[in-house]
């Protein structure tokens, strides 16, 4: 089996925009704990020079693969990330695999597909690495950066989707990964779904410890970072009470606008907009942390089944307010906010357990899924009663982490939980 261990450091180099090199000045981060990667995933490791001048990352990215499917593949196919969006954003150069070069192309209609040349046996590990240069936005506080990944292979075929702004970052099966930029730890972590890691270009950080989460807030010249740990603690402990502890011992909190009307979720990494007030932001941060769980430790089709990862959240982000808030607070919000989307018209196929194609935008799509579909759940919630709705949640959680979840899945814990089936009602709530 192979083993990579990897010593932790407690003061990372953060980027300053503007400076030669990263490390003009030294910013305390979190303690990285030991770890020790395992072959019961693939490994990802990354080292890179920082030009914060002209904010670009180069480097190497090392990856350690199997193939844990029964079906043999003539190619391997990385998913390379659109950063800011930006097709010019990331350069693979040099492919090798076991050290010899290998062939390979980007698709001329999708330039984050890359396809390497190379058959891939069932079972078979292999050594691939390339050359990366990665280029960031500019930005007052700090980017997120997001390295490439191992697309999924489902069924012998591997899933290369067409890009899409609606679809989040993850969608591949759990990784390790570490990454260090100029030779300073930067990132750890087990289970992942992406690589992905914030480049401070201003502003400041502060670290506190919350209920055994280790919460480093990114916040822009002039934030609010205790505001942004209040926030944290809150969620953190109201997620705790319905039995949706946080899936890592770390979370790192990048205060930025992003394109998602919420926000954006990493791996351990959540991106958004603070400049609100502190109760939307505390139900904002509520609904990223769960998708933490339904959407990072518990993966699902993003392109198809939206809803697995934000409508869960959503509904565990009202069951966690009413823990917090009280049963009075909550029903002023199911009843005045929540259960008006029920009654909104929508266009032909905007619907719950709509595919990301049928949306019009973000905006659209996050109403639909975190209000209308929460109503959705909490019409099962009121009928089974909370123990049992909770223990289907935790359920689907425990038996589905680290792997990838479907509609099937969720049924099966409530039917489980219950001793009924809904079926049916779940699938009249997404398709009307």
């Amino acid at each position: 089996m192979r083993i990579a261990r990897i010593l932790v450091c407690a003061f990372l180099a953060a980027a300053v925009c503007g400076a030669a090199v990263l490390g003009a000045r030294l910013q305390k981060e979190p303690v990285v704990r030991e770890m020790e990667f395992s072959g019961e995933r693939d490994i990802v490791r990354a080292r890179f020079d920082h030009d914060a001048g002209l904010r670009t990352l180069r480097g190497t990215q090392e990856m350690t693969i199997t193939n844990r499917t029964d079906s043999a593949v003539q190619e391997i196919v990385l998913r390379l990330p659109m950063n800011a969006q930006d097709e010019n954003a990331v350069a693979v150069s040099n492919v090798q695999i076991g050290g010899e070069k290998a062939a390979y192309a980007l698709d001329e209609d999708d330039p984050t597909v890359l396809r390497v040349a190379r058959s891939f046996s069932p079972g078979e590990t292999l050594e691939l690495t390339f050359t990366l240069m990665l280029r960031y936005p500019r930005t007052a506080g700090t980017a997120v950066v997001t390295l490439p990944q191992l697309a999924m292979l489902e069924d012998g075929v591997w899933r290369d989707d067409a890009y899409d702004e609606l679809v989040d970052v993850s969608y591949a099966q759990a990784f390790d990964c570490a990454v260090w930029l100029e030779d300073a730890l930067k990132l750890c972590r087990e289970g992942a779904r992406d690589a992905s890691f914030p480049i401070r270009c201003g502003g400041s950080t502060r670290t506190k410890t919350t209920g055994g989460v280790t919460v480093c807030a990114y916040v822009r010249p002039g934030g609010r970072a205790s505001l942004l740990h209040s926030c944290v603690k809150d969620a953190l402990a109201s997620l705790e009470a319905i039995g949706l502890a946080y899936p890592y011992e770390d979370l790192t909190v990048v205060d930025m606008e992003t394109a998602r009307v919420d926000g954006a979720v990493y791996s351990g990494l959540i991106a958004l907009n603070t400049d609100t007030d502190k109760e939307t932001l505390r139900r904002r941060l509520t609904r990223l942390i769960a998708r933490e769980t339904f959407g990072i430790l518990v993966e699902n089709d993003p392109w198809n089944a939206p809803w697995l990862s934000e409508t869960l959240a959503s509904g565990a982000e009202l069951l966690a307010y009413r823990k917090l808030k009280g049963t009075a607070a909550y029903e002023e919000r199911l009843y005045g906010e929540i259960e008006l989307s029920t009654r909104l018209t929508r266009p032909y196929g905007v619907t719950v357990g709509a595919g990301t194609a049928h949306f019009g935008g973000d905006a659209e799509m996050t109403q639909v899924l975190r209000d209308q579909g929460a109503a959705m759940l909490l019409g099962m919630e009121q009928a089974v009663g909370e123990e049992a709705f909770l223990a289907a949640l935790q359920a689907y959680v425990g038996k589905s982490a680290g792997g990838v979840a479907a509609q099937e899945d969720l049924a099966a814990a409530l039917r489980e939980a219950s001793g009924s089936s809904w079926d049916g009602y779940l699938t009249d709530g997404l398709t009307f």
